[in-house]
C-alpha cells in the first residue's frame, strides 16, 4: 500500500536567504559545503508537510552564504504512514523529495547566476 495517496502537491517557497560575502583572495581554495535536511509534519489525520532546507557555506567564508527552504502538503495514507519506522527516511527517498530538491536547485541557480562564480548548480543531496 502506498503511504502517499497522490502527488498531486503544490511546492511552496518557505524560505530563501541569500548573503554576499567578500571576494575570496585571488588564488585561494575554496570549498563549499552543500547540506541538505528534511522534515515532516503532521498537519491532520490525513495530511503531513514535508519541507526540505539545503545551505550552501564556503569555507573559508567567502562569495556567499545562501540558505532555502521549500515545502509541500502532501496526501497521505494513514494505515501505511503509521506503519513507516521512519517516515524522514521514506520521504527523503520520494518523489516529493526530488521535486523539492530540484525546485530548490533551480532558486539557487537563479540567486547565483551574477555571482562571481556564476549559476551555482546543485544536485539533490538528501536522497540515496
Amino acid at each position: 500500500m502506498d503511504v502517499i495517496k497522490n502527488m498531486n502537491v503544490k511546492p511552496m517557497l518557505e524560505r530563501a536567504e541569500f548573503e554576499r560575502l567578500s571576494t575570496p583572495d585571488k588564488g585561494a581554495t575554496v570549498n563549499l559545503r552543500i547540506g541538505d535536511d528534511i522534515t515532516v509534519t503532521e498537519l491532520n489525520n490525513d495530511v503531513v508537510k514535508v519541507s526540505v532546507a539545503r545551505t550552501v557555506a564556503s569555507n573559508p567564508e567567502c562569495i556567499f552564504k545562501i540558505f532555502v527552504e521549500m515545502s509541500a502538503e502532501v496526501l497521505i495514507n494513514r494505515e501505511a504512514y503509521d506503519a513507516l519506522s521512519n517516515a524522514k527516511d521514506y520521504f527523503a527517498k520520494s518523489p516529493v523529495a526530488r521535486m523539492l530538491s530540484a525546485q530548490i536547485a533551480t532558486i539557487i541557480a537563479n540567486l547565483t547566476i551574477n555571482s562571481a562564480i556564476g549559476p551555482m548548480i546543485t544536485v539533490p543531496m538528501i536522497q540515496a
